[in-house]
């Protein structure tokens, strides 16, 4: 092999390393691109632990993925009321059972938001209906579980939000959202917020209101989905169970 094409092939395959390793960091420290799920979520807990201290039990919990992760500025948004951001980026219904005890358990919050998404189900292989049953299964095993630690917190399920950048998952998010909502029917500890069309109606997704990524919502749609969805149901348990120490 000559001299300078050696040079060469080891020249492109330094540029290839420092570009996949570009492509890794910025996927876990932004959850965007090809390494995306990657995000480094050991990093996101750790903040959330130290970001509230235990002493601020009783309060109510946003428990989820990136789109609450990336609320930054949910207590300014929400003024009225005790509220904390426990969504650490990447999560699945799995990790949120792992880390139920120290970011969910330990706090003993009055009412819990919990927001998945479409993490749970886009690596998933067979078809929509054998996703929906696999996603189902571990959410409904996820809920007993929180309610039998839980058991006097109210849990509010919001609903998958339909994504710009995850349209091919638009039926079966639609199908699961349908089932959470008939699950929430049948307890009482259970209440459903359905957001589907603050993204989505008529065919047309609302991309206005996500950042560029198309899949993290924007401020605008952070209030959008804050004071149309969110605040309502607060609204409605602190009247219904007296829950009037969540107000500040």
């Amino acid at each position: 092999m000559k001299k300078t094409t050696k040079y060469s092939l080891l020249t492109a395959a330094a540029i290839s390393v420092t570009t996949i390793a570009g492509l890794i960091y910025h996927g876990k420290r932004n959850g965007k691109g090809p390494f995306q799920s990657l995000k480094d979520y050991p990093k996101d807990i750790e903040n959330i632990t130290k970001n509230y201290p235990l002493t601020r039990n009783g309060e109510i919990v946003f428990y989820g993925a990136s789109n609450f992760t990336y609320w930054q500025q949910m207590e300014n948004d929400i003024p009225a009321y005790k509220v904390q951001n426990h969504g650490f980026g990447g999560s699945t219904d799995k990790l949120l059972i792992k880390h139920a005890q120290e970011l969910l358990f330990d706090y003993d919050p009055n009412i819990v938001f919990i927001q998945t998404g479409s993490n749970d189900y886009v690596n998933l292989s067979g078809s929509d209906e054998k996703k929906v049953q696999k996603c189902i299964e571990i959410k409904k095993a996820m809920y007993e579980y929180f309610h039998d630690n839980l058991p006097d917190t109210k849990f509010v399920i919001m609903s998958g939000l339909l994504l710009p950048k995850r349209s091919e998952f638009v039926n079966l998010t639609n199908m699961i959202n349908s089932q959470l909502k008939q699950i929430c029917e049948e307890y009482d500890y259970l209440y459903f917020v359905d957001a589907s069309e603050m993204t989505y109606q008529n065919g047309i997704f609302k991309e206005e209101l996500f950042k560029e990524d198309g899949i993290h919502l924007n401020h605008d749609g952070q209030l959008k989905w804050c004071n149309d969805y969110i605040i309502p149901m607060i609204d409605h348990l602190v009247e219904k169970y007296h829950l009037y120490d969540l107000k500040k």
